[in-house]
């Protein structure tokens, strides 16, 4: 089984934000896990010899692995009768925007939301942020994912969403439907020239977050997911409304919305909470996993 970490940009001067936790697990896990450390490619010599003690590290070059990935399409998704190379394209053109200069550093968290989104589809596994790492002692192990998932900050229903069909998006989303925050879900729209969003239905659900995500390879729920936000950002370049006052809020809401998209699909709207793993408030402003034995360390963001 696999786990992710990433980092975009150079290697920041606390190195507790970008390694200190990867390492930890990495000494924690088992032989059957292997981590995968993903950066820009101008840091891989760097990011290598950070972790040269620790031989179940791997560190791989984003843009080298989206340009080998662009020569040979990963499958074939028999659901849907789509080739997979959407999702390589649509990783690349997120990527180069968010390296250009035109595009503030900021934005290159919302690069790292579309990555782990990227990564849980076509890879699988467990993406972490670079602050969460393993917490407590006795003995660690991670289980192999059997359906898409999430952390959640609380086990009560906390959010209202809205699901609804994007009309004039529909053929080139294939599946359909969308989700966001009810209260945000016009903002999502008018930054794709949408207009407002269409009625649809309410759902409520708990406290969702995004800084941990789990998923078997090719999942419906990672598929889902990562359309979604495709979909979404793609007409947001189209219309020119990438980079705004109002876009960092609208990439906030979007990364939340396609992630319960994710969690619900196949599921009629309703939200197994098995898919979720919920939370409990940790010392100096952690979020603790308790049945992962997982701890996030909140350091701001991995992308820099």
């Amino acid at each position: 089984m696999d786990v992710h970490y990433t980092w975009i940009g150079p290697p920041p001067t606390d190195r507790q934000r970008d390694i200190a936790e990867p390492k930890l697990l990495a000494a924690r896990v088992g032989s059957g896990v292997k981590i995968y450390f993903w950066c820009l490619d101008a840091q891989v010599a760097a990011y290598t010899r950070d972790f040269a003690a620790h031989p179940n590290v791997t560190v791989r070059g984003m843009q080298a692995f989206l340009a080998g990935a662009t020569k040979t399409a990963y499958r074939w998704y028999y659901w849907y009768k789509e080739s997979d190379d959407w999702a390589v394209a649509a990783m690349t053109d997120i990527l180069d925007w968010g390296l250009a200069l035109a595009t503030p550093p900021s934005y290159r968290a919302f690069v790292k939301d579309a990555w782990s989104l990227f990564l849980m589809y076509t890879w699988g596994g467990y993406v972490l942020d670079a602050g969460v790492g393993p917490h407590g002692g006795g003995a660690f192990a991670l289980p192999e994912p059997k359906a898409f998932m999430g952390p959640s900050l609380t086990q009560d229903d906390a959010l209202m969403m809205r699901r609804f069909t994007l009309s004039r998006l529909a053929g080139w989303q294939a599946q359909g439907d969308v989700t966001f925050n009810e209260a945000r879900a016009d903002e999502v729209c008018e930054a794709m020239h949408y207009g407002a969003a269409d009625d649809g239905e309410g759902e409520t659900c708990p406290q969702l977050e995004v800084w941990m995500l789990a998923s078997p390879r090719y999942s419906k729920g990672a598929w889902a997911a990562l359309k979604q936000y495709c979909v979404v950002w793609k007409e947001m370049q189209q219309n020119n409304e990438l980079v705004s006052v109002t876009a960092p809020q609208v990439f906030r809401y979007l990364i939340a919305g396609s992630v319960y998209n994710g969690l619900t699909h196949g599921h009629n709207g309703a939200l197994p909470r098995t898919s979720l793993w919920f939370c409990q408030s940790g010392q100096n402003g952690t979020v603790e996993v308790p049945v992962l034995k997982l701890r996030k360390t909140y350091h701001g963001s991995s992308a820099h």
